[in-house]
């Protein structure tokens, strides 16, 4: 039976992450990965407040090698009224965090994956995890490729969540019962000069939004999205996006000359949280814990913060060779990602319980406001000198 210190359950983001985390600081690290590279997947605008995590595992030369467009700043359009917002990433608190990259998730997942093959990670893919065993001193996996021990495990397999379900931790999010509808498309308008690698989310009728995100190249991510009780189950997706994206001029004018170049995807049901985060062998990570919504492009850093903070613990019980919840590492981890997903729960509620655009515009007159916001909008939501959290604003 072959053996290693920690066993990454899945290799997307947050999954690479920690283990170029754990294989950086010496450890026998395996991912397994049960699908082929590269693969299609949600998740494409990256937020500013990521970079830090990604220069310290020694991703961020590949990121910013030329390969994908950057992302200097967001946009919040309101289609309704044609009032526009804009987030400049550069004028928020932190100087450290002033742009991040917009992704196309197949060519991203296979390059930071095989980042943490170069930082000393043993893969297994396409390999499928069958089963896992917990025991005093060890965990045991049944693969399809044969049977693998470790001293800890780790689950970065996303919503489906291996042991969020094998310990029955997932609950939905009810406040957040959306459904995403979504492509990709080549000839869709963008912004001139520097902000071409900008995110726009547009507000829709019926607290719908829109998102276009420009990749590298010519291809652009659409999506829409709106509450479950507005989507009609079974609809013809083209007409749907078709007449979503027709309520605006400005939307129309983006899409004249727009050419659909993928299959529509629809997601639903996708926001959800955990009960606790980890137990005395296992940890979850990133979307296994939990997910919100995709409106402020949560997702991927949430999954490696997590990661950041899963590798600090698992360096720890690996060097005492204590268990996760022997030393409260299980309750600080909950508290400590709990803080930073509250805050962007609480800006996702401000975004569909408020005109956002118009509050927004109101609030960001003042310069230190407009950096707290900003700052938030970056993803910067685990530093806590940041006012809005001070005050408990978000």
């Amino acid at each position: 039976m072959k053996k290693h210190d920690l066993i990454i359950i899945g290799g997307g983001p947050g999954g690479s992450t920690l283990g170029a985390y754990m294989a950086k600081k010496g450890y026998d690290v395996a991912i397994f990965e049960r699908e082929n590279y590269p693969r299609f997947h949600i998740g494409e605008s990256l937020l500013p407040a990521s970079m830090p995590i990604f220069k310290e595992t020694g991703f961020f030369d590949t990121l910013n090698s030329g390969k994908y467009i950057t992302k200097y700043g967001a946009r919040f359009v309101d289609y309704r009224v044609e009032e526009e917002i804009y987030f400049g990433f550069q004028n928020g608190f932190n100087p450290d965090i002033p742009s991040a990259f917009e992704v196309e998730r197949g060519d991203f997942d296979k390059d930071i994956l095989e980042h943490a093959k170069t930082c000393g990670v043993t893969v297994y893919q396409p390999d499928r995890v069958k089963g896992v065993a917990f025991y005093d001193s060890h965990v045991t996996i049944q693969a399809t490729s044969g049977e693998y021990q470790a001293k800890f495990v780790a689950d970065a397999t996303g919503r489906e969540s291996l042991l969020g379900r094998h310990f029955k931790l997932k609950k939905k999010n009810d406040d957040l019962n959306n459904v995403g509808v979504f492509s990709h498309y080549i000839g869709v308008k963008r912004q001139p000069g520097q902000s071409e690698g900008d995110i726009t989310i547009g507000l829709l009728p019926n607290n719908a939004w829109s998102w276009v995100i420009p990749f590298k190249g010519e291809k652009t991510s659409v999506g829409v999205v709106c509450n479950a009780k507005y989507f009609q189950a079974g609809a013809d997706l083209g007409q749907y996006m078709e007449t979503q994206l027709s309520t605006s001029s400005i939307l129309r004018d983006y899409m004249k000359d727009a050419e659909r170049v993928q299959e529509i995807q629809v997601i639903s049901n996708y926001s959800h949280r955990s009960e606790t985060f980890a137990g005395d062998r296992w940890i979850l990570i990133g979307d296994a814990a939990t997910f919100l919504d995709p409106i402020f492009s949560s997702g991927v850093h949430v999954s490696c913060t997590s990661a950041r903070f899963a590798s600090q613990i698992l360096d720890t019980v690996l060097k005492t060779g204590t268990t996760i919840t022997e030393g409260g590492h299980d309750k600080w981890y909950y508290e400590t990602m709990n803080k930073g997903i509250e805050r962007f729960h609480h800006l996702i509620s401000m975004f569909y319980n408020t005109n956002f655009v118009e509050a927004m515009k109101k609030t960001l007159v003042l310069e230190r406001t407009r950096q707290a916001y900003t700052s938030a909008v970056a993803g910067d939501m685990w530093n806590d000198d940041n006012v809005i959290f001070k005050m408990r604003v978000l």
